[in-house]
């Protein structure tokens, strides 16, 4: 089942609509409550904030000059481990920004999923041999709105004369292509003659590489020598499985220089449990471990001290890590969790729980009831008025033809929630007391894989796939649900079974093909297997219902 994984979707498009006045508040009220010395935690969610608006107003062709100054003066602040300089003035700025009431934003995965740190970018140019006297920068939007601003900054701290634009790359993801304003090609001719050295910024590259390498050329098209352009990049590619059209090729016309791939993290986050480390300390068989992407995992650490053992997860920088611990703390608070607490770096931890991750042998009535009340108390506390199904259903039904699985579906939206995402019996701690406590409950639902914002039934559908649930326990399981939610999702849950299972599916193989050559391989296929097998036993059942 490998060869269709290449077309399958399983990320999905994170841009949303969002207010231009909210966002500007939003800004404001960071700016204001900027302490007035300087403060390591507190600047980098303002100058999140600032990079996104920047590139929502970039992409709908605002005028932003006069704004890139608070980015700026932002990314000198954390760069200089300094105050920010004129904050009123930055305020007036962008009090006189006239602001789009509709904007696309889009969450930096970087910063929001994978502990990239701004600063990573300002010292990765220790690694760039006779830095010109002239640099221009150009980044990718969006994240490489915000490195733009940090890797300028970080030119200006050693004297560099340093000046940046952004771009957004258009077209298919596997052949992106990327043009030049006006304004930007007489900006590139006059750093040419002035004998500049250009550097592109951005996280990743993804699978394809098409969106370096297409701003890269067209730096070349306007002139620039390839001798002068260098890609700044999240880590370094292997060159020969970057999907683009003759990728290796275009990729070695231009050097490349990754950051570090040490991520900053509290000073109690010591031991390393992260792409699938984690499985060596809490399944001692091997036959046990779930099958993981390793490489989109979140960070996660133990501390050393056994008495008092914490664990340490990336949550995200800014106000993407204060929503994510706003969703842990209230499942904490209703019962459901661990109580997680903030740390620096974009960090929250908890204590190490004394138990055992769960399993679908795990399955009886009290667990049934236990899993129905953790939906309930979802689909209360994390209701949402921004879900759209249009995409998930487009996603499910491209899946389900790529696979070859001829099956309907049709996704109602009765309850929209911000889901859970992740209902596999190992998410579940069995602790000594005999609690079943859920972790990692904030992220996953909201993250840059589907579904986004949905329907409770999703979590339904999840819960009735990975405990492996049969007829009897589904139906007392969704009874138990309807019983404490007044809703009764059985009619519209077959379709999410559907579309929850073809999407796992599609993550696993995706994944396997990722991991080509490596035990991890073999896990997300025999997975991927699995998945296929519910999805073949769903059309069973369908025809024998037909034909009854």
């Amino acid at each position: 089942m490998s060869a269709p994984a290449l077309n399958l979707l399983v990320f999905r498009d994170g841009a949303r609509q969002a207010s231009g006045s909210n966002l500007k508040a939003a800004l404001a009220q960071s700016l204001q409550l900027l302490p007035a010395s300087f403060h390591a935690n507190e600047i980098p969610g303002a100058l999140l904030r600032a990079g996104e608006l920047e590139c929502a107003l970039s992409d709908c062709r605002a005028v932003i000059e006069q704004f890139k100054k608070i980015t700026d003066s932002l990314a000198a602040a954390m760069v200089n481990s300094a105050p920010v300089a004129n904050r009123s003035h930055l305020l007036e700025i962008l009090s006189a920004t006239v602001m789009p009431e509709k904007l696309t934003v889009s969450a930096p995965e970087g910063f929001a999923y994978y502990a990239l740190h701004p600063l990573a970018f300002a010292k990765v140019l220790d690694r760039i041999d006779a830095l010109p006297a002239r640099v221009m920068v150009v980044g990718i939007r969006g994240i490489g709105t915000t490195l733009s601003a940090i890797t300028v900054a970080a030119l200006c701290a050693r004297g560099v004369q340093a000046t940046r634009t952004t771009v957004r790359p258009a077209g298919h993801p596997y052949n992106r292509h990327t043009d030049l304003s006006p304004e930007q090609l007489a900006l590139v001719k006059r750093e040419i003659s002035s004998g500049a050295g250009f550097l592109v910024v951005d996280e990743g590259p993804g699978l394809s590489g098409s969106s370096f390498l297409s701003v890269a050329e067209a730096l070349a098209r306007a002139g620039v020598d390839r001798e002068r352009i260098t890609l700044i990049c999240s880590h370094l590619p292997e060159i020969e499985h970057l999907r683009a059209e003759n990728a290796p090729h275009r990729w070695r016309q231009f050097r490349c220089v990754a950051i570090s791939a040490e991520a900053r993290r509290p000073a109690g986050a010591e031991v390393w449990i992260g792409g699938g480390e984690w499985r060596n300390c809490l399944l001692p068989h091997q036959s046990q471990w779930p099958a993981s992407w390793l490489s989109f995992e979140r960070l996660k650490y133990l501390s050393r001290m056994r008495e008092e053992q914490r664990f340490y997860k990336f949550l995200g920088f800014g106000h993407y890590g204060s929503e994510v611990l706003q969703r842990e703390q209230q499942v904490a608070a209703a019962g459901f969790g661990p109580d997680m607490k903030i740390e620096s770096e974009g960090f929250g931890s908890y204590a190490f729980i004394d138990g055992r991750p769960m399993s679908a042998a795990d399955i009886s009535e009290s667990v049934l009831a236990r899993l129905a009340a953790y939906c309930v108390f979802r689909v209360r506390a994390f209701a949402t008025h921004y879900a759209d199904l249009v995409p998930l259903q487009q996603m499910a039904e491209h899946d389900l033809h790529e696979l070859r699985f001829d099956l309907p579906v049709k996704l109602l939206l009765e309850r929209p929630v911000i889901a859970d995402g992740r209902m596999q019996p190992h998410e579940w701690i069995l602790t000594g007391q005999g609690q079943m406590l859920k972790v990692d409950s904030g992220s996953h639902g909201d993250d840059h894989f589907f579904p986004g914002a949905t329907d409770i039934a999703w979590d339904l559908a999840g819960a009735i796939v990975e405990w492996q649930m049969n007829s009897g326990e589904a139906e007392t399981f969704l009874d138990m649900y309807c019983r404490g939610s007044g809703d009764d999702a059985c009619i519209r849950v077959q379709d999410y079974i559907r579309a929850y299972t073809v999407f796992r599916c599609a993550y696993c193989l995706m994944a396997a093909n990722a991991m080509q050559g490596t035990e991890e391989q073999q896990r997300l296929e025999s997975a991927a297997a699995g998945y296929g097998a519910v999805l073949m036993q769903s059309d069973l059942v369908r025809n024998q219902r037909a034909d009854g």
